[in-house]
């Protein structure tokens, strides 16, 4: 089952002055993007953190905020000027390097600058285990997210194939038509003269042959066939989804260039409709 890139997670570990709150948010993205706020990791935690990261959620902006819990709620707090004026001297070098202006409050929080008087002692197991809890909460919002994108992808694709079927019946009825229109035409135009069947039958397979979308239809079929199976997938598949939904626009985008019958355009403009609105919803799919 396909999952969404949106979820919150929390979790919390630890006891006393060593409790540890763990908040983890996820939005849609291309690609993974890591970001960490509140208390700070010892770089090989933090690094172990992303590990675990990039293995459960795979890929959504994540933003990850990390919180002594008793920072809430003590008056024993102090301002952390060693570290307020380190990321003041690298907003000033961006900005004297990069030519971009940035605002401290764009990096970090009031939080993140207070510090107890007396530091108390964190383990590291006690973050792990809380960011533990967290990405389960998340990928739990994940799953319930994805079994609603399901529900409605599912029911769009179905659309797609009653629109294709329909314009292949259609199209079946092309070749009968354009011989008693093209008939009726050339027939007015000779008059008292001999119609040439073999020639009318020879133009008429020409146009009908130009206007044939079955290698669309078909096409079309198999990239429907390998959506239902990816949606049915635990892997990652948003990008491979994507991929498929513009396939198939091409060959929807085809089929109405091909085909002159009014109502096989018709369809194809509700199958665009509907391709837009998968594309909209493939966005949040993990």
């Amino acid at each position: 089952m396909i999952k969404s890139m949106t979820g919150f997670g929390r979790g919390e570990s630890g006891t006393d002055l060593s409790k540890i709150d763990v908040e983890i948010r996820s939005y849609n993205s291309r690609f993974l993007e890591l970001k960490f706020r509140g208390y700070p990791l010892d770089p090989i935690l933090e690094r172990n953190i992303r590990r675990t990261l990039e293995n459960s959620l795979v890929r959504g902006n994540v933003q990850v905020k990390i919180e002594l819990n008793n920072l809430k709620h003590s008056n024993q707090l102090t301002f952390d000027k060693d570290r307020f004026e380190i990321i003041k001297d690298v907003v000033k070098e961006i900005h004297v390097n990069y030519g971009q202006r940035m605002n401290l409050s764009d990096i970090i929080s009031t939080q993140d600058l207070l510090m107890p008087k007396e530091s108390p002692l964190i383990k590291n197991a006690d973050i792990t285990e809380a960011v533990l809890k967290a990405i389960l909460q998340l990928n739990e919002m994940r799953l319930k997210e994805g079994v609603v994108l399901h529900s409605d992808l599912v029911q769009r694709i179905e659309s797609l194939k009653i629109l294709i079927d329909n314009s292949e019946k259609i199209s079946e009825t092309f070749y009968a038509e354009k011989q008693i229109d093209l008939r009726k035409k050339v027939t007015e135009l000779l008059g008292n003269d001999t119609l040439d069947e073999s020639r009318l039958i020879q133009e008429i397979a020409y146009i009908a042959e130009r206007a044939d979308v079955t290698e669309e239809i078909v096409r079309c079929r198999s990239h429907f066939k390998q959506l239902d199976d990816y949606l049915n997938l635990e892997d990652s598949v948003g990008k491979r989804i994507a991929f498929l939904v513009q396939e198939i626009s091409r060959e929807v985008n085809t089929i109405g260039s091909k085909s002159p019958q009014t109502e096989v355009t018709k369809n194809v403009i509700e199958m665009k409709n509907e391709l837009e609105k998968i594309r909209e919803q493939i966005q949040n799919v993990l």
